[in-house]
């Protein structure tokens, strides 16, 4: 069963990232990575009891790997799964 959540996890994460970088690839530069990276930090403050936060943390990660390496597509994209995880938690919350 665990198996299962992982596996579907897995698949979500990688359709938003696959619609991120189609929707940001042909405008991400070194601005939308800044500026997307503050997006992500004042989530990530807000959300520090979220379940997904170590989630959300480790796309912020591979998300500044990618800005400062210069694949800024792929960093935007990244942080994008990062604020959809925090914000699907938030909206979990908002509903209780």
């Amino acid at each position: 069963m665990h198996h299962g959540k992982w596996s579907a996890a897995v698949v979500l994460v990688s359709a938003a990232m696959a619609l991120a970088t189609s929707a940001h690839a042909a405008e991400a530069n070194v601005h939308s990575c800044i500026a997307t990276a503050k997006d992500v930090r004042a989530a990530l403050d807000a959300g520090k009891t979220s379940p997904n936060y170590e989630a959300a943390m480790s796309q912020r990660n591979q998300g500044l790997l990618a800005c400062n390496a210069g694949f800024y597509d792929r960093g935007v994209a990244h942080y994008a799964v990062a604020l959809h995880l925090l914000a699907a938690d938030a909206r979990a919350q908002a509903k209780n």
